[in-house]
């Protein structure tokens, strides 16, 4: 059953030194539902270090398979395969061919929920985790409830306490989570109330549910909706922080009206689920602060089960679709080898929607725009597709006036962005990333005025930022900039045009175009205002002189400026800044990857 700890015990044989010296390579895959022969195969490619393939452009699991037997052919690699649900001999065939390359002396380690599963791949050694005992359950509780505390109030308590772990049923998990619950519990009363809670006499399908119900409940009102919003993602997700609180705030959940007022709110709601456990695995920078992080997939279970009409996916559907009978307010469509809908009802009300293609179904501009036209109320639009017959997205878009965040990813075939777009005066949050053949924002993007964060990453063909940029005063993130340094252009983003973007903070790369910097322009752009920007990656023409930039931009103390050889360079760079001693293997893993995880 779920919360057993099947994944822990895996990830701490992964990481075992032993492993590490003995297998040439290691690599985890989760799994999970529905089964992506080619997502398993693009994902083991990212561990092996495929080279020159580029993971992120259509390729077929042929080319997929024979790369893998070509990186693994007289090897040996140790793989997990994380949450296996399949148990269908055609899904597993084509990847048990392509390992039968690998040296002896190879491993997969498999976890999942379903027997069958071990019987259909016919695994050599199947351990069946039972359930801990009780005085185990209790051990992990005061563990965690007692961190720093001394003696005597552990033995006020432990009786009490006792009598709880008994309604773990044996689940690690659910042990965790009641130690988590219980940490800021100091009273004995406090105690008695999560023992007597009505709660454990709950009919529900699944035992974890109890005590994350409990821990549930015992949030505020205004942490639980933010919570519960993460049903939007699918099973084991990468969730970027940022961009969490990014769409806590597009649904209105951050109330704040200070500058960084709401990202700071939205900072500590994520920093209190984090404490209570509904989020783990997390992945922090160089000064200890969570970048991304995962959700159990019992919490996720647990949140899709409180949300089940509000937040509903639908997968492989056909070319009409009916919510009437659901009437959800978030929704995410996968559109499967049926094609996408053409009609799709009762998406009135819907205030989020994600809609992603499979590499070999695209989508037509005609069911997008139907699709618009009957969603006017979305606040949040996430985009994974490769659109049929067309090089941008329909001008529709720009009718969707009360949106607050939009998301293009692996939109492989996108070319240019809609002038319509400008019309989306409420925007707040606009993220490309891995668009390879887009060229250029649209001209009209300074009438974003609400834009808070703009990211654009991974799409390399990108070479024209509008002079329009500079107008986005409330701008407080931009990763990636190219400007002119030479000149103060009528039609293209300067560096002095940066002067009213005195609200950008943390990082910035920055490529100055241009055979020469003009020391006028860059003092215009005033970094000394620009108090909340810590770094920022300077790339240069062969023209310029390094010296030459510094003392043009004459930055403030609290700035450090680098000059870099392009952007790679910068990359590289930020991924490195954080290792310490005894992190190398993890290093060679970062840079050989190619994965979402790795771009983070």
């Amino acid at each position: 059953m779920g919360g057993m700890g099947k994944t822990a015990l895996s990830q701490l044989i992964y990481n075992d030194h032993r492993i590490q010296t003995h297998f040439e390579n290691k690599i985890w895959v989760c799994v999970s539902d529905p089964f992506d022969q080619r997502q398993i195969a693009r994902e083991i490619l990212g561990g092996l270090n495929s080279g020159s393939t580029n993971l992120q452009n259509p390729i077929s699991l042929e080319s997929l398979l024979n790369e893998i037997r070509e990186k693994i052919e007289g090897k040996k690699f140790f793989f997990v395969w994380d949450d296996v649900w399949s148990d269908r001999d055609q899904d597993w065939e084509p990847l048990k061919a392509a390992f039968q390359y690998g040296m002896p002396g190879s491993w997969i380690l498999v976890t999942t929920r379903k027997e069958s599963v071990a019987r259909q791949m016919d695994l050599s050694h199947v351990f069946p985790l039972k359930q801990l005992p009780d005085e185990m359950c209790w051990s992990i509780i005061a563990q965690i409830a007692f961190t720093g505390e001394n003696s005597d109030r552990r033995g006020n308590l432990e009786d009490i306490g006792r009598e709880i772990a008994k309604k773990c049923k044996g689940l690690p998990l659910a042990a965790k989570t009641l130690g988590d619950l219980l940490r800021d519990k100091q009273r004995r009363e406090e105690w008695q109330n999560v023992l007597s809670s009505e709660i454990w006499k709950s009919d529900f399908a699944q035992d974890i549910f109890q005590p994350l119900l409990l821990s549930y409940y015992d949030l505020p009102s205004t942490i639980r909706r933010c919570l519960l919003y993460c049903a939007i993602f699918q099973k084991d997700y990468r969730i970027r922080k940022d961009e969490l609180i990014q769409r806590w705030m597009a649904q209105g959940y951050l109330t704040s009206a200070d500058n960084f007022g709401r990202e700071l709110e939205g900072e500590g709601y994520f920093k209190f689920l984090a404490a209570r456990s509904f989020f783990q695995d997390f992945d922090n920078d160089a000064d200890g602060n969570i970048r991304s992080c995962k959700m159990h997939d019992m919490v996720h279970e647990f949140v899709q089960f409180l949300t089940k009409y509000e937040f509903v996916t639908e997968k492989d559907v056909h070319l009409t679709l009916d919510l009437s009978y659901k009437k959800p307010r978030h929704l995410r469509l996968v559109a499967g080898p049926k094609g996408f809908p053409m009609s799709i009802n009762s998406t009135e009300k819907l205030r989020s929607l994600v809609v992603v293609s499979l590499p070999d179904n695209g989508i037509t501009n005609e069911a997008l725009q139907n699709l618009f036209s009957q969603s006017k109320r979305l606040r949040l639009l996430e985009l994974r597709l490769l659109l049929q017959g067309a090089e941008g997205i329909c001008c529709e878009i720009g009718k969707l006036i009360h949106l607050r965040y939009l998301c293009l990813i692996d939109c492989t075939d996108i070319k240019y962005l809609p002038e319509a777009l400008c019309e989306l005066r409420n925007l707040q949050s606009l993220i490309i990333r891995f668009c390879p053949l887009l060229k250029k924002l649209p001209v009209g993007i300074g009438n974003l005025i609400n834009l808070r964060y703009l990211s654009i990453e991974r799409c390399r063909s990108v070479t024209y930022y509008p002079k329009g940029i500079g107008k986005l005063t409330s701008l407080m993130r931009l990763n990636r900039i190219i400007v002119r340094a030479d000149r103060n252009d009528a039609e293209e983003l300067s560096i002095g045009d940066l002067q009213h973007l005195d609200l950008l903070a943390g990082k910035i790369y920055v490529e100055l175009e241009g055979d020469a910097i003009d020391g006028d322009e860059a003092k215009r752009a005033k970094l000394h205002n620009k108090i909340h920007l810590k770094q920022m990656y300077v790339s240069i023409s062969p023209g310029i002189k390094e010296d030459e930039v510094v003392q043009a931009l004459n930055p403030p103390s609290n700035l450090s400026v680098e000059i870099v050889d392009n952007q790679e360079d910068w990359i590289f760079r930020t991924i490195i800044v954080p290792l310490q001693s005894g992190q190398l293997g993890r290093l060679k893993t970062v840079i050989s990857g190619s994965s979402e995880e790795t771009a983070c």
